[in-house]
């Protein structure tokens, strides 16, 4: 036999057969990572260095097989990495193998991020497809650190 007799529910008390209520979802806030920055030892100012101590340390870019638009993202956090670091910089690509135009910008837009901050940077390697890439946008002037 069927009971006639309805089963009433407290929406206020928030429980639903025996069940615990929901907790409050609490939204989810985005932390910026910590990067770690590269601690410099310096001298007390007392000690004078010598002239033969003091040396430029040269940041090796190295630009990969592919730069294209598809690996942009990973180009962009490499060379964001790189320009963190004090320069100068020395650009190596001779290993490039693909580009696009998304690739070339990335580099144009480093090359002019440099010349932005005063930090001198120059080219030791161009593969023969990154240099067609490069003339073929008119953009070499703006890859050329003034001397």
């Amino acid at each position: 036999m069927k009971s006639s007799r309805k089963k009433s529910r407290s929406k206020a008390a928030g429980t639903r057969r025996g069940r615990k209520p929901l907790a409050a979802v609490t939204p989810v806030v985005a932390v910026p990572a910590i990067v770690p920055v590269p601690v410099i030892a310096t001298a007390p100012a007392s000690a004078a260095p010598a002239p033969a101590t003091i040396t430029t340390r040269q940041v090796r870019v190295v630009l990969g097989t592919s730069c294209t638009i598809q690996e942009a993202e990973a180009v962009r956090a490499h060379l964001l990495a790189q320009a963190a670091q004090p320069g100068p910089y020395e650009i190596d690509g001779a290993s490039v193998e693909h580009v696009d135009t998304a690739g070339v910008q990335l580099i144009v837009a480093f090359a002019l991020d440099c010349l932005e901050k005063g930090v001198a940077y120059k080219w030791i390697g161009r593969s023969p497809t990154l240099e067609k890439a490069i003339d073929l946008l008119g953009v070499s002037p703006l890859l050329e650190y003034p001397a």
